[in-house]
């Protein structure tokens, strides 16, 4: 039993480490449209974590503003038609 928190801490943990994608990448925060996001990135893909509450967000409400996040930590471009995941976790590829 003394190390389940420390168990529990390192699941925590786990949620908010990129994916294997992006690792090494650079991480930013970002706004856009309302939405906070974390978005880990390299030159080639992104991903973006909305971090604030919002009761039931549309989709592609949220796609199109982790977009923008992206675009705006990268500098690059996202692809529209590679957005896939869902309203926690935007996941796409990036042209520079």
């Amino acid at each position: 039993m003394k190390f389940l928190p420390f168990i529990a801490a390192l699941v925590l943990a786990g949620c908010s480490a990129p994916g294997v994608e992006v690792w090494g990448g650079t991480p930013s925060k970002q706004v856009a449209g309302g939405h906070r996001f974390t978005v880990n990135f390299t030159s080639t893909r992104a991903e973006a974590y909305r971090t604030n509450p919002a009761w039931r967000p549309s989709q592609a409400e949220v796609f199109e503003r982790a977009a923008q996040a992206m675009e705006q930590a990268s500098g690059c471009k996202a692809v529209r038609g590679s957005l896939r995941g869902d309203v926690a976790l935007v996941e796409a590829d990036l042209i520079c």
